[in-house]
């Protein structure tokens, strides 16, 4: 039963969790660092975000490796700060 799971998770639904995360605080520096985990070796992309790190297409996650990277991904945590912004203590 996973096997047929895994082929029904479309690159459409990877990308709508991972927009899911992003809204949730996780940054895209993170998430490219998991995507990166679950692509193939020989994977390699010209586009790399301000740090360094390499930003692959949600595509080059092979299908067998997809239903992993959504638990990976369900487990990233917030990047929120510690500490509330003083916007946030202001208005409060």
């Amino acid at each position: 039963m996973p096997d047929i799971m895994e082929r029904v998770i479309t690159a459409a639904t990877l990308r709508t969790a991972i927009r899911n995360k992003i809204r949730a605080g996780v940054s895209g520096r993170s998430i490219s660092i998991l995507i990166n985990r679950h692509a193939p070796a020989d994977a390699h992309s010209e586009r790399e975000d301000a740090s360094g790190v390499q930003r692959l297409a949600v595509e080059v996650i092979p299908h067998g490796q997809r239903a992993a990277f959504l638990e990976a991904l369900d487990h990233l945590s917030d990047d929120a700060p510690a500490v509330k912004p003083a916007v946030a203590r202001l208005a409060g």
